[in-house]
């Protein structure tokens, strides 16, 4: 009977070891897997009214880690908007004829200011009618917040950009038709000033809108026009980061004065060259585009569509001001505008 016994405790002994060292490794795996997913996990005995946080919860309430959490430090620390909406999620979990289950999104606020946001889910467990245990996770989604809050911000922007964009296209398309002339030469012009609008769009797409580089936008928008013959084409100046809106006319002035070079200017002669040069001076842009090559040229007697349109976007998108100077040699063009106006911030 007594070696009966003794096996009967120590076979017991083994099963308690066992389930201690299962019990020990579930907790393990429980704890690698939270911290992977960046989680901490909360249980609150109501029975005894202690709150246990895992250090991962603690931290990101901004609390030591040996610190004891109470419910009201837990409220304390929540962003005043949100504290009463998370009270009365845990009371809606808690009420044993409601027993919802507790999934609340809230902000936080650190010891030094900062506002960072949770997402809390857990379940309270009743013995009877009465809650006795309320456990739970949380993890910090203030990156995914912040993700989304940009995500909004840029659709925002792209849709104002597209109705600026489709309202420059309108634009072109009927003051193009409006200069007359036949079906094929305002086809040409038409599509030539919307190629240089998507090639201005290229170049800003490639840098998620928030610049473009203004050399790239000179030989993108004119430097093909004299691919035969780069001597012809001279081009100079600082790296210069435009402003979307200002690399959007500014890429389109540049257009109408290429065009314009090659149909009656500089490129329209054997020998004629044109030098693009650009500075800072004084706080505003400068550009200057000199033709060169040509005798006797004269000031035309009227001004066409590619000069109404440089004009327009000088005026109102740059907020510059801009002379064309009419030499026998070649034209002179000078843009000013305020740095405000033409460069990125």
């Amino acid at each position: 009977m007594l070696r009966l016994s003794r096996l009967r405790r120590e076979k017991a002994e083994s099963e308690q070891r066992r389930l201690a060292h299962a019990l020990d490794l579930s907790e393990d795996r429980l704890s690698l897997a939270l911290e992977s997913g960046r989680m901490g996990s909360w249980n609150w005995n109501l029975s005894t009214d202690e709150l246990g946080w895992t250090p991962t919860c603690k931290a990101m309430f901004g609390m030591p880690a040996d610190a004891l959490v109470t419910w009201a430090m837990f409220i304390d620390r929540l962003h005043p908007e949100d504290r009463d909406r998370v009270d009365a999620l845990c009371r809606a979990a808690l009420d044993p004829a409601i027993r919802a289950p507790y999934d609340a999104e809230y902000r936080i606020v650190g010891p030094s200011g900062g506002t960072r946001w949770i997402l809390s889910r857990g379940k309270a467990y009743f013995d009877g009618a009465r809650a006795v245990r309320f456990t739970g996770t949380l993890v910090d989604v203030t990156e995914q917040k912040e993700a989304e809050a940009h995500l909004r911000l840029l659709v925002n922007e792209l849709a104002h950009r597209v109705k600026n964009t489709l309202t420059v296209v309108q634009s072109i398309t009927e003051r193009t038709f409006r200069g007359g002339g036949g079906v094929d030469g305002i086809r040409q012009a038409l599509g030539g000033r919307l190629q240089a609008l998507a090639d201005t769009h290229t170049l800003l797409t490639l840098s998620n809108w928030q610049s473009v580089d203004f050399g790239s936008l000179v030989s993108r928008s004119t430097g093909h026009l004299v691919r035969d013959d780069s001597a012809r084409f001279r081009m100079d100046g600082p790296t210069l980061a435009l402003a979307p809106k200002a690399g959007v006319a500014l890429g389109l002035v540049l257009h109408e004065l290429g065009v314009n070079a090659v149909k009656h200017g500089a490129w329209s002669v054997e020998g004629g060259s044109v030098s693009c040069l650009w500075a800072i001076e004084n706080q505003t842009f400068r550009l200057e585009w000199s033709e060169s090559g040509i005798s006797g040229l004269a000031a035309p007697t009227r001004k066409g569509f590619g000069a109404q349109l440089v004009n327009r976007f000088v005026a109102y998108d740059l907020k510059g001001e801009a002379r064309q100077i009419w030499r026998p040699e070649g034209l002179l063009y000078v843009l000013k505008a305020p740095i405000g106006n033409t460069l990125a911030e």
